[in-house]
């Protein structure tokens, strides 16, 4: 006899999901008079609200179909002006979602899950764009830092549930009120003993990670200087190898390399830098518990 007991136990023990919604196709139809469309992009909806979408950077098959008639400057503005329109819809209604150009459309919800709503994106993307090439690498996007953060927080309330509310600071930064002035910090989680913050450097260009990952350290310092803090975490997103060119990859070795060295030399810093998000927030989750 099978014991049925043991068996919920071990499904109420599996791992759920980070993120579970729905995507859509997003279809371009290059000639209004031909009712043939290609999928261009991907969106994520939660909730029935728009939450993420990509659309691809580059549309090469569509030379292969339209020749003289497609040019790159016209898909660099279509791109612009869509990736414009889909940010001001994200948060909205998906169902309400109507394109300001009739050649734009988003397809039917089917359901989708995934360790967080960025792998459920990036996944949905590679299986259903038609007007990328699949034999060439995807250009790097890397994470932005918002995204990153949006992530690294959901699986925070998972790790630490009640706890979580309790060191979670605003999207904005944390906010110190001196008389009537609002002064923000570059930290997400803090304590009266560790506050933290979550960096992704996982960009394409080094500027954008230098600026990232210094602008939440000054911040982290000056923080520690009006309340002390027996310890201060910086949780580094860095990128994977595979995805950076050798001479982009050895320029931000070098320099990640010299600015961990400096601070590794005080024990009071907590530093963590993973290229999976959920293994970063794991260390996050640890600093906040131990």
């Amino acid at each position: 006899m099978i014991d049925m007991d043991w068996v919920a136990a071990q499904a109420s023990q599996s791992p759920q999901p980070g993120f579970e919604g729905r995507w859509h196709a997003i279809e371009f139809q290059p000639e209004l008079t031909v009712p043939q469309r290609f999928v261009i992009g991907v969106a994520l909806s939660s909730k029935g609200k728009l939450t993420r979408f990509r659309v691809a950077n580059e549309a090469p098959k569509l030379k292969c179909f339209y020749e003289q008639r497609y040019s790159t400057s016209m898909w660099k503005f279509l791109h612009q002006e869509l990736e414009s329109e889909l940010t001001e819809r994200t948060g909205l209604p998906v169902a309400k979602y109507v394109s300001g150009s009739p050649q734009v459309h988003l397809g039917v919800g089917h359901y989708v899950s995934g360790a967080s709503a960025d792998a459920a994106l990036n996944r949905t993307f590679d299986r259903i764009v038609t007007v990328v090439r699949k034999d060439k690498p995807a250009r790097l996007t890397g994470m932005a830092q918002a995204e990153l953060r949006n992530s690294v927080s959901t699986l925070l309330k998972r790790q630490l549930q009640l706890r979580f509310d309790a060191i979670a600071q605003p999207e904005q930064g944390m906010i110190i009120k001196e008389g009537n002035v609002l002064h923000y910090f570059d930290v997400q989680y803090d304590t009266p003993k560790v506050a933290c913050s979550v960096v992704s450097a996982f960009n394409s260009g080094l500027d954008t990670t230098q600026l990232n990952v210094l602008k939440a350290w000054t911040d982290l310092n000056a923080l520690n200087r009006i309340r002390p803090k027996e310890q201060i975490g910086l949780a580094v997103l860095k990128p994977a190898p595979k995805f950076l060119p050798p001479s982009a990859l050895n320029a931000w070795q070098d320099w990640w390399s010299d600015f961990t060295y400096k601070l590794r030399r005080d024990e009071r810093i907590l530093l963590a830098e993973e290229t999976e998000v959920s293994v970063l927030a794991g260390h996050i989750g640890d600093w906040f518990t131990a």
